[in-house]
């Protein structure tokens, strides 16, 4: 229930926003006449939403049984009332009227409804992906090779070494909930994707005019920060996967019906059969001030958009959603759904990895650690409706950049659940052991998550390996704790270009070291991969090589 929301009985309707209602239904017991069943979930799940359950071994429930028909026409039927949306996952409707004079209690009278709540037409603020902080506290290290702007929250996340064995998030589905996609269907960055068949509409669940790509340009700057391919300018993190777009928000107005709609989009997005819901959108206050939350509400059970996104996290789906960018606000907390349980809540960093001051802080209401993860958020680089590339503040852009890197790791281990997708990475970060209220567990290692789940013992067992001068001319020197036997290069589009023996001389305290030399190969300057090997043991590192001089 949320806390600062007022009920229909006995409660005046003040008059502050056109009239939308949320409608609560009683238990999902509908009888006979009721034409959905467990038994028959094809009726209303994707076979591909099936297999997923399947496969990570979750069961139906009546969570996923469709709100009853006969509830919905019985509120149809009512004079100047319209159904807006339906949520399974919530048990309950949104409805319109148009009448200014109209009686909540009408509503209540209808059998099977238990409780109305006010909201608003209209829909959310503008999203603002701008978040106060200056120039991040660091120069942007300069465009690396082919990945130009993207290198950098790449090899933040050390997600490099997915790239180079091919794992770009092929065949992994990307649900983007956000408040509109402008020209994200003409912008050449996203021309490939769009070629591929991999850039498709879910749904305009906000019944903007236009549709999808008419308006607003927040979702298309997100969306870049995966979905790009524009060499040389920025690729995304996950340029390969496939993406499912939906519009949750207008951008006028802030109001409890955003949260409605969001959830109506991912219960789409789930029976549709996505493995990944990446959202950054967030909410705390409302026009209508007795909407408002409060940080007592983000107790991850009480604001209804951070219960949708609890259950989504139990349909198998991984849900990736940003922490805010309240930090050095009044409110200073994330804000709902960060506050989710079985989520990711994404804080935001600069490249040199110092927490952005705008990033939501936690713990959670009930002392839960959040945000969970940091990703660059802070000077980030995005594509923008008019086709440059930009630099802004938010956590609205590390969300999606590690949700990218979760889709890289799915393709990578495609046996793992989502659950264990999300603790791998948790378990990777570099606070993992010492998590904290502004970074929560850190910032994640995907090369080490992905080992997790393999199961391969740490790199400091394995094999770890250092390169130096790094970035360098080609003449590439090493040192290590082992004795590798063999060198591979790779591009960080996972083609190997070069290969060899490893020379090796003996250091101190029992370390080796040695050198391999990339002169004179033909390779051109950017960003490889270099993979150490022996029979027992074998460590990657990025290295990069130079333009000449």
């Amino acid at each position: 229930m949320l806390g600062a929301a007022v009920c229909a009985g006995g409660m005046a309707w003040g008059q502050s926003a056109p009239l939308t209602f949320w409608v609560g239904f009683g238990a999902k017991s509908w009888g006979a006449d009721y034409p959905y069943r467990l038994e028959r979930p094809e009726e209303f799940l994707s076979d591909r939403a099936l297999e997923r359950r399947a496969t990570d071994g979750i069961a139906l429930d009546s969570l996923d049984l469709p709100v009853a028909p006969a509830l919905l026409s019985a509120l149809e039927e009512l004079p100047g009332v319209r159904v807006l949306h339906a949520s399974k996952w919530l048990n309950a409707a949104s409805v319109a009227v148009e009448d200014s004079t109209f009686d909540p209690a009408v509503l209540e009278a209808v059998p099977g409804v238990v409780e109305v709540r006010r909201m608003a037409t209209g829909g959310g603020r503008r999203p603002e992906p701008e978040a106060p902080g200056g120039r991040g506290g660091a120069v942007v290290p300069p465009d690396t090779g082919r990945y130009g702007a993207g290198w950098v929250p790449l090899v933040q996340l050390n997600g490099a070494p997915l790239h180079a064995h091919g794992y770009r998030g092929e065949g992994v589905q990307i649900a983007v909930l956000d408040a509109g996609f402008e020209r994200a269907d003409m912008l050449p960055c996203f021309e490939t994707a769009r070629a591929t068949g991999r850039l498709n509409a879910g749904w305009d669940v906000a019944g903007s005019q236009g549709g999808l790509y008419a308006h607003h340009r927040h979702g298309t700057m997100v969306l870049g920060t995966m979905a790009a391919f524009w060499p040389d300018s920025l690729i995304g993190t996950a340029p390969d996967a496939t993406y499912y777009l939906y519009r949750t928000e207008n951008a006028a107005t802030e109001y409890l019906l955003e949260e409605d709609q969001w959830a109506v989009a991912a219960e789409h997005a789930d029976s549709a059969g996505v493995d990944i819901l990446t959202t950054s959108l967030g909410y705390t206050t409302f026009d209508d001030s007795t909407m408002n939350h409060t940080p007592a509400d983000l107790d991850g059970a009480t604001a209804r958009i951070s219960r949708a996104t609890a259950v989504a996290a139990t349909r198998g789906l991984l849900v990736v959603n940003s922490a805010g960018n309240t930090g050095n606000t009044e409110w200073h907390f994330i804000s709902a759904p960060a506050d989710a349980d079985g989520i990711l809540a994404v804080g935001a960093v600069n490249a040199a990895g110092d927490h952005a001051p705008f990033s939501g802080f936690g713990p959670t209401a009930d002392g839960r650690v959040k945000p969970d993860v940091m990703a660059h958020g802070w000077q980030a680089a995005y594509p923008t409706h008019d086709t440059l590339v930009k630099y802004g503040n938010g956590t609205s852009f590390s969300a999606p950049i590690l949700a990218g890197m979760a889709a890289c790791l799915m393709q990578a281990v495609p046996q793992a659940s989502a659950q264990e997708i999300r603790e791998a990475i948790i378990a990777s970060a570099h606070l993992a052991d010492a998590p904290n209220d502004s970074m929560g567990f850190g910032i994640p290692d995907f090369r080490r998550a992905w080992e997790l789940l393999e199961k391969v013992p740490p790199a400091a067992e394995t094999g770890s390996i250092r390169l130096f001068p790094n970035p360098g001319d080609g003449l590439v020197r090493w040192s290590a704790g082992w004795a590798p036997t063999r060198w591979e290069a790779w591009t960080v589009q996972g083609r190997r270009v070069a290969e060899g023996p490893v020379p090796v001389w003996a250091g101190a305290a029992g370390g080796t070291g040695g050198w391999i030399d990339l002169r004179g190969m033909g390779l051109a300057a950017g960003a490889y991969v270099l993979k150490f090997s022996s029979p027992d043991a074998a460590a990657t590192a990025t290295y990069l090589l130079s333009p000449p001089q």
